[in-house]
């Protein structure tokens, strides 16, 4: 069968809508179109929960939610939009944008109507995930190395839960949906697009695996095998992906299914398509792969079959933490010819993008003061006896981790040691000269306590002076130090997510949400924005794609593009 189809045979089944991929764009998706009175059938290949299911459960919101009130910050969607245009790089003023910010706390609410809790408590520290479960706002950004044009605002809001709570924000959605009465289907893999012969999607083919034991034991080994060879391997090998599709096309049925009001896409991104990625983004081809053997970039391929565009595909987010513990950053960060990259507080992902426009490359220089408060802060921080096996093992205690782990591994295993810089400089491959002039020109600035002219705080700057010196490799693409990515980049959308042609046409019946689209969370990323993009963008489809006559009773909301119920 071929990726695209015309409509020349009856469908086994018809619905409304067809939601493509249930983790968290798909279940919002899902839901609101199911509470504007859609029928619906939800479709997930493996059933685990996609990549939301894996994240630290951040959500990016503000305009003065009760945990900023709580805390003590004052924020407004203006001040909002303000941070988020600078880190996106586009106007105050842009559409997209300007909604999403004036929506967020109505988003919010959305989730915690729907059964998605968040904490009360507040951390000031830099961290990746807060540690402690009770928190639920922090520094999610680089909100402080732009608060000298915008005042830095706490709006990372953390999902209620143990250590890393995707889970539990998936758990609630995928509970909401059911009680919606979305027709959740899992074992159920989309392989291709049906349109009628004006191009217009009316529906879709999928594979459906039998219920039996033998079968799900084999297609859960299959996913555990995907999912941890693709990190492993910084890809997934050709063979392994073809093989469990021999399986599926041996054990499954085809089932064809007509979606009168519209097929949505909400099937992630494509960090484990190492073809896509050597493509449209190959300095972080080599980067680990963070998400599920889902995010295999099949929905973008089909909808490219019938016509579909991609915009910003080649932006992707690494998780490129040097920090905790915090004092790494009171490193400098250099590239292959010694000169400083950025300022080394700045979130992962910003770290990420200009590591890769400096050619994927960077060491961070630390002197022995360095070394010696980052060990203090490893022992000071949260000891792994402090979590369960099973919580690391299913990735809740990454946060936990990650300080502990990478921190001692960069310390004495992904390292180099020199008594010089200039000696530091030979053993990296780094010109000697030009590194010490831009270790001297650093340790210049501390002194004499001057503003950085990259922007980091200046707690965090501090003189790289007293031998010897260390050089931790930061490469995107480093095996001890991984780099896990996710891509940001996807489907072209206008702001009813509708796909688009390379002409800027629209395909009748073809939607596409979260990953899978490019979003507000597509030009830059900073934690929480991606699930917060979800759920502006699932939302935005469910208020849009309705059953015929299911508009009564709904209103056009003023300013926007979807539709909203009478509450």
């Amino acid at each position: 069968m071929s990726p695209l189809s015309e409509s020349r045979t009856a469908f086994d089944e018809e619905t409304d809508v067809v939601v493509v991929g249930f983790g968290a764009s798909g279940s919002v998706a899902a839901i609101e179109a199911a509470e504007h009175g859609a029928r619906v059938i939800a479709i997930d290949r493996w059933g685990r929960g996609g990549a939301s299911a894996r994240s630290g459960g951040i959500i990016y919101a503000g305009g003065g939610s009760a945990q900023q009130q709580a805390a003590g910050f004052h924020d407004d969607p203006d001040q909002m939009e303000q941070y988020l245009a600078l880190e996106e790089g586009v106007p105050v003023d842009d559409a997209r944008l300007s909604r999403f910010c004036r929506r967020s706390l109505e988003d919010l609410g959305w989730l915690e109507a729907h059964g998605v809790r968040f904490p009360m408590g507040f951390d000031p520290a830099k961290t990746v995930v807060p540690v402690d479960d009770q928190v639920g706002l922090y520094f999610s950004g680089n909100e402080k190395h732009y608060a000298g044009e915008v005042p830095a605002v706490a709006r990372g809001h953390r999902v209620a839960g143990r250590g890393m709570s995707g889970h539990d924000l998936v758990e609630a959605l995928h509970g909401a949906a059911v009680e919606a009465g979305v027709d959740v289907r899992t074992r159920t893999r989309l392989v291709g697009l049906i349109t009628d012969p004006s191009g217009q999607v009316v529906g879709v083919e999928t594979l459906v695996l039998p219920a039996d034991l033998v079968t799900r034991a084999v297609h859960a080994v299959s996913f555990r095998l995907l999912d941890t060879v693709g990190p492993v391997l910084h890809r997934v090998p050709t063979r392994l992906t073809a093989a469990v599709d021999r399986f599926e096309q041996r054990r499954g049925r085809r089932v064809r299914v007509g979606a009168r009001s519209g097929v949505v896409l909400a099937t992630g991104g494509f960090s484990f398509n190492h073809d896509l990625l050597a493509t449209h983004a190959p300095v972080y081809a080599r980067a680990m792969p963070l998400g599920t053997a889902g995010d295999d970039g099949s929905g973008m391929i089909l909808a490219q079959a019938a016509g579909a565009a991609l915009r910003l595909a080649d932006r992707c987010g690494a998780s490129r933490f040097i920090a905790p513990p915090s004092a790494f950053c009171h490193g400098v960060l250099v590239d292959a010819d010694g000169e400083r990259v950025c300022d080394e507080s700045l979130y992962a992902a910003t770290l990420s993008v200009h590591i890769a426009s400096h050619g994927g490359r960077a060491w961070l220089i630390l002197d022995r003061s360095a070394r010696r408060k980052i060990l203090e802060q490893i022992r000071a921080s949260a000891p792994l006896h402090s979590r369960s096996l099973r919580q690391f093992v299913s990735g809740r205690a990454s946060h936990v981790a990650f300080p502990r782990v990478f921190g001692s591994i960069n310390l004495y295993l992904n390292r180099v040691v020199a008594p010089s810089i200039e000696a530091l400089g030979v053993r990296c491959g780094i010109p000697p000269a030009r590194l010490q002039e831009t270790v001297d020109r650093y340790n210049e600035m501390a002194r004499l306590g001057e503003p950085d002219p990259m922007g980091k705080s200046a707690d965090l700057v501090r003189p790289v002076a007293t031998p010897p010196f260390t050089a931790v490799p930061c490469h995107l693409d480093s095996v001890l130090f991984p780099a896990p990515n996710i891509t940001l980049g996807g489907l072209d959308v206008d702001e009813d997510q509708r796909v688009r042609r390379s002409d800027g046409t629209v395909i009748p019946g073809l939607y596409a949400v979260g990953r899978c689209a490019a979003g507000v969370a597509s030009r830059s990323y900073v934690s929480g924005l991606s699930l917060a993009d979800c759920v502006y963008s699932g939302r935005n489809l469910g208020m849009v794609v309705t059953a015929p006559g299911a508009v009564a009773g709904m209103a056009r909301v003023p300013g926007g593009s979807g539709s909203a119920p009478d509450r």
